[in-house]
C-alpha cells in the first residue's frame, strides 16, 4: 500500500481509515485515563485489557505479551506481515510505552533557595 501523508507531516504505511480508528480511539483512553483516576489505574495496571475493553484491538499479526522480567509489554510482528501490520505494530509499541509512563508518580521538591533577584535573600520555589 502507498504512503499517506499524516496529521504530523509524516507519511504513515498504515490504512487511512484504520489509522483514524487507532487515533480516535486512542485520543478518547487518554482523555478518560486524564480524568478518571479509576480507569487510569486499570490501565496502567492492565494496558490491553484496558484498552480492549475500550473498544481499540490490534490486528491479526501483531503480538503483545508481558515481559515478567524487564516489567514491560512486548510488541511482535508476525514474520512476512506486510508494511501495514508492521507498522501498526510501531503504534502499539509507542503507546504502550506512554501508558508506562502514565503510572509514573511525579515526585516534586519544594524548597528554598537563593533568588537571583534579591542576592542571597531566600524565596520558596514550587
Amino acid at each position: 500500500m502507498s504512503e499517506i501523508l499524516g496529521a504530523t507531516g509524516t507519511t504513515s504505511p498504515i490504512n487511512p481509515i484504520r489509522k483514524k480508528e487507532l487515533d480516535d480511539k486512542w485520543k478518547s483512553i487518554v482523555t478518560k485515563a486524564v480524568t478518571d483516576e479509576a480507569f487510569k489505574k486499570q490501565l496502567v495496571a492492565d494496558p490491553v485489557k484496558a484498552i480492549e475493553e475500550q473498544g481499540l484491538k490490534a490486528v491479526d499479526g501483531i503480538k503483545i505479551a508481558f515481559d515478567e522480567v524487564t516489567k514491560v509489554f512486548k510488541v511482535g510482528v508476525d514474520n512476512g506481515s506486510n508494511e501495514e501490520v508492521t507498522a501498526e505494530g510501531k503504534w502499539w509499541g509507542i503507546r504502550l510505552k506512554m501508558i508506562k509512563e502514565f503510572g509514573v508518580e511525579l515526585n516534586r521538591q519544594v524548597g528554598t533557595v537563593a533568588g537571583f533577584e534579591e542576592g542571597t535573600k531566600a524565596r520558596e520555589i514550587i
